[in-house]
């Protein structure tokens, strides 16, 4: 997609799509690295050390040791596969392009692991408590997405409304819980607010959904049995980020803040 294309796109409807954007040389250099932590927390005389499979030595920690399976997901957030890729010139170019800015600031990047048969979703939120006001999330599942396993869905151009309050919007999606989802069906229910439907993108491995810190979005339940594994990287404007100009702030905007304000 041009440059021009992708900026206009972008900011029409909140998102942008690019397929394959992701090699799968660098997906598996992910993987790999994930593997070589998973090794090193499992029992040194185990069997499954040599084993490809990593779901399997995964979620294998994660019944036995549920605490070191949290320290892998802690840790990988720094694994040089994650960090190379959040900072490399294909992602940079593009959120500096929608940013408009030289300059702009790398969160910590992720790869957010959704188990097998959780039936619980991540509810549909907005991107606050972040740097800044304006943040440009890149969303790159690891494996195909299918009706299975879930995946992301949002609605788009709700970017448009700015910050948008409503009950519990100061907690955070996995503080609000499965109640949030009522609250949204309520909202979006609401004539100011009924045309923006969520739509569910079909994404195979390496694709990137790109989109504004102030569209709708959550994950759907991971009903398969394997693990879906998707790597997420944020870059904030430097522009509005209200640590730079108010002396007493904290450096991520609090959720009860007002954005639209900043």
């Amino acid at each position: 997609m041009r440059k021009q294309n992708l900026y206009k796109n972008f900011w029409k409807n909140g998102y942008v799509i690019l397929k394959n954007y992701v090699s799968k040389k660098e997906i598996n250099k992910i993987f790999n690295q994930i593997n070589d932590l998973t090794n090193i927390s499992l029992n040194e005389k185990s069997s499954l050390k040599n084993n490809k499979d990593l779901d399997l030595k995964y979620l294998k920690l994660k019944n036995k040791s549920p605490k070191l399976k949290s320290h892998i997901y802690d840790l990988s957030k720094y694994c040089d596969s994650l960090v190379e890729i959040a900072s490399s010139k294909k992602f940079l170019n593009i959120s500096k392009l929608l940013l408009k800015s030289k300059t702009v600031f790398i969160d910590t990047p992720q790869v957010r692991v959704d188990h097998p048969k959780e039936k619980t979703n991540l509810p549909q939120h907005q991107e606050l408590n972040q740097i800044s006001k304006d943040v440009i999330t890149f969303w790159v599942p690891l494996v195909d997405i299918n009706r299975n396993n879930g995946g992301i869905y949002f609605r788009p151009k709700t970017h448009e409304l700015g910050h948008v309050r409503y009950k519990d919007y100061h907690l955070s999606a996995t503080a609000a819980g499965q109640k949030r989802v009522g609250i949204l069906k309520n909202l979006f229910s609401k004539k100011k607010y009924k045309k923006y439907k969520s739509i569910s993108p079909k994404l195979k491995a390496g694709d990137v959904v790109i989109f504004h810190s102030f569209i709708f979005h959550g994950t759907k339940p991971n009903l398969s049995k394997k693990v879906r594994w998707v790597y997420i990287a944020r870059h904030n404007s430097i522009k509005t980020a209200p640590y730079l100009k108010k002396e007493n702030y904290p450096i991520r905007i609090p959720y009860n803040e007002d954005y639209n304000s900043i």
